[in-house]
């Protein structure tokens, strides 16, 4: 690896932002359309399949040449098979490209060039190198809904394969104007085993170019291919029918700062798109309490009416039984209905950054964000001949500005955002990579800027589904145009430079500083900053929105050229109690929770309802009302009224966990072997100490932990309250020993006048 070149190349001239060459580094040079998966079928070919106008679906085939960028000739030209040496222009280390015959010479050249310690960068991936090579994409001339997409749901007597069976599939077909469902039910005596063919057989007759589900990748896909592995039988999915392939290895799904583990699965010819993922990417604000089904559909407000619903303990007993199998009918098919709902909102973002990148549907969709730059880098170097750098040796550097400048409850509240802040910096100052010589990188930025605010401005002139729409677009978009800045410092970018990413930052915090305070000095109140936003009191004479929006252009009217200061959201109160962590009411009356110690999705449902009721009633001016809450649930507690499902934690099991945390060891231990890694548990504490799982639940929870965890639940709210004494009495600790009359009659806040 190297630090950073000791003498700037030169760079080439050349049209910088000249539109026809951006469109080429961003598209590809190979303009072939309605592709709609490419797969590799031999040591040197791929098979190409293709969206006729007609609906059909038509495989080619391709010569592939593997390939790698090499920083030495010599090593690769005398290797046996005699690999097409071809040298770069430029300066950069990797300056040659080598060629091999067939998949198979490749590894192991690659294999005998790592032994030997030769300097080289390779795609894993045979789809990436060919889409590289090739200069194709995936889905040019296609908009969403030409895919062809299958939703996929089963419902099981529980959810360990080796002891549970599958009773019913749910399917969806979605053709573009066409939708079919269809329901494989078994009766109690049919063989599981015939339904999984039926599913097989319906999949080669409907043939779609995606399969999607929730929770697709770690519970659908590895039950079902354990169920059939059980009978002998083979997921036959594939366009060529081949099976699905099961990763071995888990990999991580990156959403945010956060990587998620999950099992990945392929299908020849298809792409799998698990709907749990990628609404994680799509909620990059964090709206979202719970990313289950059901509890997103009710929160994006996409929940129908007439919306089926099935406990699952009650699954087993529903299948046994005629008017039950109807009901289990109904649900598992509004589950794809769902699936589907979720696809449109959260997928086509995905769907849209394949056009762009030499990477197929799914490995978008799973990707992470500074992988999938690479690819555009080193495709634009690739295409005009150029030798590519390596990457720079790893160094600190200064982040964002976070800072929270006051606690308590705050009304009116407004939050100005300056609008793509990094990549506005990077634009205005031209600030990209030193290695950027041939001068890609800010041309395909500002073309994906140009972008982002196109879809944001339709949010403001959209409503409802559509809204949410170019709501999750927007979103998207920056969370890709930002990782531009993000890759500068990505140990894994072969372009990345420690030194640019640095004046960015300075940069940002220098503006949004600036920000604060022009707030001070213009009569606003700023409550938190953090990197990119402010929350604020607007001053007294601002009375309304169009004031507001009045004012932020006033704010934004001393930043630099090319910075923006947005008007981005208000609300009628606003209870800040730590950095990024923090509750707002809208002025329609809902209540939105911000930050890990207020919507943790792996709290209990019991002290996450407390949370967003106490927040509510906070914010409303209600204390009463918390205070009825809190001791409610103590009472509940302790006389054992909850329900499992109210005081459980579903966990993730995987080596790390086992062996950080000795109790569930011990429960691990108990349970079969064939518990995997990745699997959630339904856990609860029990009153000797031990962890159980829900299923076992006999009227035995610990009580003392759970009133403890009720008190530190209420600890969200300390920062709030003028002293720790007024706190204490308001929220007295609990034990099952209390006297919660006693308690309840303490003097309390209201009384003090703390809440309006």
């Amino acid at each position: 690896m190297e630090s950073s070149p000791s003498r700037a190349p030169a760079r080439v001239a050349d049209p910088a932002f000249d539109t026809a060459r951006t469109d080429l580094l961003l598209y590809g040079r190979d303009r072939t359309e309605r592709i709609v998966a490419v797969e590799p079928v031999g040591p040197d070919r791929v098979a190409i399949v293709e969206a006729a106008a007609d609906g059909q679906r038509i495989v080619s085939h391709d010569a592939f040449a593997p390939w790698l960028v090499a920083e030495r000739a010599e090593p690769w030209a005398a290797l046996r098979g005699r690999p097409t040496v071809t040298p770069l222009a430029g300066d950069h280390r990797l300056r040659y490209l080598v060629r091999f015959a067939t998949w198979s010479a490749f590894s192991d050249a690659a294999q005998a060039g790592r032994d030997a310690g030769e300097l080289s960068f390779r795609f894993r991936s045979r789809v990436e190198q060919y889409l590289v090579q090739s200069g194709k994409t995936l889905f040019k001339g296609m908009v969403y809904d030409d895919l062809r997409r299958l939703q996929l749901d089963i419902e099981t007597t529980g959810l360990n394969p080796a002891t549970e069976e599958i009773v019913a599939i749910a399917l969806q077909l979605v053709d573009g104007p066409r939708t079919a469902t269809d329901y494989l039910d078994r009766l109690p005596d049919e063989p599981e085993a015939a339904l999984l063919a039926r599913l097989n057989e319906r999949i080669a007759a409907w043939d779609p170019d995606v399969i999607e589900g929730h929770n697709l990748f770690n519970f659908d896909i590895p039950f079902l291919a354990a169920r059939a592995q059980r009978f002998g039988l083979a997921l036959s999915w594939g366009r060529d029918g081949s099976p699905v392939g099961l990763g071995q290895n888990q990999q991580r799904f990156k959403v945010g700062a956060l990587t998620l583990p999950f099992t990945p699965a392929w299908v020849f010819g298809r792409h799998v798109v698990d709907t749990y993922q990628q609404i994680q990417r799509y909620d990059v604000a964090g709206r979202l309490s719970s990313y289950a089904l059901k509890r997103v559909m009710k929160e994006l407000g996409l929940e129908r009416e007439d919306r089926a619903y099935v406990p699952a303990a009650q699954i087993r007993d529903l299948w046994r039984d005629p008017e039950g199998r109807r009901r289990l009918r109904d649900y598992a098919l509004d589950d794809v209905r769902d699936v589907d709902a979720l696809s449109r909102l959260a997928v086509p973002t995905e769907f849209y950054q394949t056009q762009l990148l030499p990477r197929s549907f799914q490995s978008v969709a799973t990707g992470g964000p500074g992988e999938k730059i690479n690819d555009l880098m080193v495709r634009a170097y690739l295409m005009l001949g150029h030798s590519i750098p390596t990457a720079q040796r790893p160094r600190p550097y200064p982040g964002g500005h976070a800072e929270l400048l006051a606690t308590g409850s705050f009304s009116p509240v407004v939050k100005c955002d300056v609008e793509s802040l990094y990549p506005s910096i990077m634009l205005a100052e031209a600030i990209t990579a030193e290695s950027d010589v041939l001068d890609a990188y800010l041309p395909m930025l500002a073309d994906l800027t140009r972008r982002r605010l196109g879809a944001k401005a339709k949010t403001r002139v959209t409503a409802g589904a559509e809204r949410a729409m170019w709501e999750g677009l927007q979103s998207s978009f920056k969370v890709l145009i930002n990782s531009f800045y993000g890759y500068l410092g990505y140990g894994g970018a072969l372009f990345n430079d420690y030194a640019a990413a640095e004046r960015v930052t300075l940069a940002g915090q220098r503006i949004i500083k600036g920000v604060v305070d022009r707030l001070h000095a213009t009569g606003g109140t700023p409550i938190e900053v953090d990197t990119d936003g402010v929350y604020f009191v607007p001053p007294p004479e601002v009375s309304n929105e169009d004031g507001e929006r009045a004012y932020v252009t006033t704010l934004g009217a001393a930043l630099p050229a090319g910075i923006r200061l947005a008007h981005d959201g208000r609300y009628a109160g606003m209870l800040s109690l730590r950095l990024k962590n923090y509750a707002l009411l809208d002025y329609e009356g809902t209540v939105l929770l911000r930050g890990s110690s207020l919507r943790s999705r792996r709290m209990e449902a019991c002290f996450r309802e407390f949370l967003g009721l106490a927040a509510a009633a906070f914010l409303r001016g209600q204390p009463d009302d918390v205070r009825t809450a809190y001791f409610a649930l103590g009472e509940r507690i302790r006389n054992r009224e909850l329900r499992v499902a109210e005081f459980s934690q579903w966990g993730m099991v995987n080596d790390e966990t086992k062996d950080r945390q000795v109790r569930l060891k011990r429960l691990l231990d108990r349970l079969p072997d064939t518990v995997r890694g990745g699997e959630r548990l339904e856990l609860y504490e029990r009153q000797d100490g031990e962890l159980a799982l829900a299923a076992e639940y006999d009227q035995d929870e610990n009580i003392g932990y759970l009133l403890r965890r009720l008190r530190d639940t209420a600890e969200r709210f300390r920062a709030i309250f003028p002293s720790d004494s007024e706190f204490e009495a308001f929220f007295p600790s609990l034990t099952a020993r209390t006297d919660l009359a006693a308690a309840k009659a303490q003097q309390h806040a209201t009384q003090l006048g703390l809440f309006g």
